[in-house]
């Protein structure tokens, strides 16, 4: 059995590829975490959700009567709901949006239940 020797145009090659990095250098790096990933995709589906929410909830206060409302407050980029006393006019409290979206499911289920028992 005879070995012979490897072709310098295909040993060059070899040597040039390992030269090479496998990840390319980058000036800078850009950590997107699963938050950030939500925030942008679903920013606007979460603005028309949280304004249907916050539509429901003065729906719900307007038929039990409750002298709130409740409106989306968009101040420096940040979204909060603002609760407020329609007989003074006053924001009583500046809620962040998760919250408001739960008060709506509740109140949203506490309709549910009320008018099952009626029926």
């Amino acid at each position: 059995m005879r070995v012979e020797g490897v072709d310098p145009l295909i040993l060059n090659q070899v040597q040039v590829q390992l030269q090479k990095p496998l990840v390319p250098d980058t000036k800078e790096v850009n950590i997107l975490t699963d938050k950030d990933r939500e925030n942008s995709q679903g920013q606007e589906f979460a603005r028309e959700h949280l304004e249907h929410s916050i539509a429901k909830l003065n729906a719900a206060a307007e038929l039990f009567n409750i002298e709130l409302r409740f409106k989306v407050d968009y101040e420096k980029g940040e979204i909060y709901v603002l609760v407020i006393d329609i007989t003074q006019g006053k924001v009583i409290r500046r809620i962040p949006p998760e919250n408001a979206l739960k008060i709506a499911n509740q109140m949203q289920q506490l309709v549910g239940l009320l008018l099952d028992v009626l029926i």
